[in-house]
């Protein structure tokens, strides 16, 4: 119990981080591409409480997989409106990889800092480190979950977005039951090995950055 909840803790820094670069980077992006939605409902800010979703937020603490506050967007804004929404679609994807990839590299020089610096203490710099491993982890996963195609994903929005309109409107009555099989997805993931297939690539994305990093930082 007591780990359990000592590797609780130490995930909510990467849980915020990965919700608010998410919302971020989605809102400053659609304000770039000439949308002032985002902007002015006030979620171009780094502020976590703009973007955080409380129950996506329990949600991913508790079953690992969670959701933010959607980012508001007109899209008739846009100057070139399929392009530029698959562009702010993808954006707050790509975000997370960088944040997660920043992450992780932040978390290699705590962990080396314990050999640099041994006057420091060594527990702090291992627990710094351990919870920027773990922000690397959540932002490079919730990016591959964000991507699949499922209603109410950013996976599912980019592919609808590419669609002819004629074809668009049939997805309306898949749409219709989005939520449930969203809930339906997390918890066959959740009790069965799916998650270890669909996440396959984002792991070996984790390992390659971390090898980068060890190769730049060596012991």
């Amino acid at each position: 119990m007591t780990e359990y909840i000592m590797d609780l803790i130490i995930s909510v820094p990467g849980v915020i981080l990965a919700f608010t670069v998410k919302g971020w980077a989605q809102a400053y992006t659609a304000d770039k591409l000439g949308d002032p939605t985002p902007r002015n409902m006030g979620r171009l800010t780094a502020n976590p409480m703009a973007h955080i979703d409380l129950i996506g937020f329990l949600f991913i603490l508790l079953f690992h997989f969670g959701w933010t506050k959607p980012v508001p967007v007109n899209t008739r804004n846009f100057k070139n409106i399929k392009r530029d929404n698959a562009i702010f679609i993808l954006s707050g994807p790509v975000g997370c990889i960088l944040a997660g990839m920043i992450a992780g590299f932040t978390g290699t020089i705590f962990s080396r800092m314990i050999i640099w610096l041994p006057n420091l203490s060594p527990m702090v710099m291992y627990y710094a480190a351990q919870i920027f491993y773990s922000a690397e982890i959540l932002c490079i996963s919730l990016a591959a979950f964000y991507l699949l195609p499922l209603p109410g994903l950013d996976g599912y929005e980019f592919i609808a977005n590419l669609l002819p309109y004629k074809y668009y409107r049939k997805l309306y009555n898949i749409e219709k039951y989005s939520n449930y099989i969203f809930m339906g997805f997390i918890l066959l993931i959740y009790f069965t090995n799916l998650g270890n297939i669909i996440f396959w690539p984002a792991n070996q994305f984790i390992i390659l950055i971390n090898n980068l990093w060890n190769m730049i930082l060596p012991m």
